[in-house]
């Protein structure tokens, strides 16, 4: 398929209606109706140490620091060589990819703006931007509010993007290749065989390819705490891809708003330039904090990977108990689940929209993620054990309820 019918967009803004509605709902009713559980949005619950929120007040406290990010080179030259010191330790094969703090990397308030900031770039009014189905709504969102088109492309078996089932179609006007590995929502981790052939193909087609990495420390099971799923140390990658990593999700940093991109030159200098006329950088007491995490953020990252393991091996438990067939995913937060057969709604939005006003439990319907998604939901497992263990209760009571 090459569009998708409805936007993915659409899929979160009736996300918020529903939730606007329920609360509207929940208030008339003088409490009768259950609170809201949310496990839509990817909204982590885990707060930063009180360390790292100690050093931030201690570099607040400098009155150096509360001017023009873009004026203090000096501290982002740092914040740079601290990011690709971090990428070259943590990431398979990336110790052997010359980097310069210079030319090969941008911070970012978070990954989401280097989404932005990419398709902003390198898309025109009716250029194709490929993405595999399903996918993340944003890359969609963006590209639309560019007045590029979307073409799906299929992935495998095994939920591996293949770029050898694009059609001679799809490729009239593309420019860029938007992959995210984990992947949001399936969390599958792209092979480096994946890689390399998106990598050849976009030189073949002269393609840019971006690659999301926001999940990247939520790996379920790291490789002799190296990661897997990266893809600069491929042949020809640093021509024409660059990678976007966030701490919003490793280190309990959501709303901090701490990212990067690392790869090409071509495409890190033009995206400097749209940032620079949007912004002048992230917040200098932010900057500190961020160098200073990244030189131990496997160590910061860890425990919130393994409490997230934790929530993954309870959440597949419970809801393949239900009847539900769910796998554990290899990276990330989200339970990425088809419909059971028992269900009353074939629908993934008509599903959503009972299973909230029933058990005031919100996800996400899959065809917010394309046209692949139909059929699907996502459940962000954001909440800790108490709270999903009341989740579990309700699904299990309405479950029985509706046989």
């Amino acid at each position: 398929m090459t569009h998708s019918q409805r936007p993915p967009a659409e899929g979160f803004a009736l996300l918020k209606t529903m939730t606007e509605q329920y609360r509207q709902r929940q208030l008339s009713s003088g409490g009768a109706l259950p609170e809201l559980i949310d496990l839509s949005v990817g909204n982590p619950d885990v707060l930063p140490a009180r360390y790292w929120q100690e050093r931030l007040i201690h570099h607040i406290k400098d009155p150096q620091l509360h001017g023009y990010a873009e004026f203090r080179p000096d501290i982002n030259q740092a914040l740079r060589q601290q990011v690709i010191a971090y990428h070259q330790r943590r990431f398979e094969g990336a110790s052997a990819v010359p980097l310069d703090a210079g030319h090969h990397v941008l911070d970012l308030l978070g990954s989401k703006e280097g989404i932005f900031y990419a398709l902003f770039a390198f898309l025109k009014s009716g250029d194709t931007v490929l993405l595999p189905a399903p996918s993340y709504s944003v890359y969609h969102a963006c590209a639309e509010q560019v007045g590029a088109r979307v073409a799906y492309f299929p992935c495998d078996e095994h939920g591996q993007p293949d770029v050898c089932l694009i059609t001679p179609q799809q490729l009239t006007r593309a420019r860029l290749v938007v992959l995210c590995s984990p992947n949001n929502p399936t969390g599958t981790i792209l092979t480096q065989q994946t890689l390399q052939r998106t990598v050849a193909f976009a030189r073949q087609h002269s393609l840019r390819v971006i690659l999301d990495r926001a999940y990247a420390e939520l790996q379920v099971a790291p490789d002799e705490g190296m990661l897997r799923g990266g893809g600069l140390h491929l042949e020809g990658a640093m021509a024409c891809m660059i990678e976007l990593h966030s701490m919003s999700k490793s280190c309990g940093l959501a709303g901090w708003r701490m990212g990067f991109a690392l790869g090409a030159p071509s495409m890190i200098e033009a995206m400097k330039r749209l940032k620079f006329n949007s912004d002048f950088g992230m917040f200098l007491p932010f900057q500190r904090v961020a160098t200073e995490i990244l030189t131990q953020l496997e160590s910061v990252s860890g425990p919130i990977r393994e409490r997230y393991v934790h929530r993954i091996t309870l959440a597949v438990e419970a809801f393949n108990a239900l009847g539900w067939k769910v796998e554990a995913p290899e990276g990330g937060f989200f339970l990425w689940a088809q419909l059971p057969g028992h269900v009353l709604c074939a629908c993934d939005v008509a599903f959503t929209q009972s299973l909230l006003d029933e058990t005031g439990l919100l996800v996400t319907p899959g065809s917010a993620f394309g046209p692949a998604g139909k059929g699907y939901v996502r459940i962000a497992l954001v909440h800790n054990d108490g709270v999903l263990a009341c989740v579990f209760e309700r699904l299990r009571t309405w479950f029985l309820n509706t046989q």
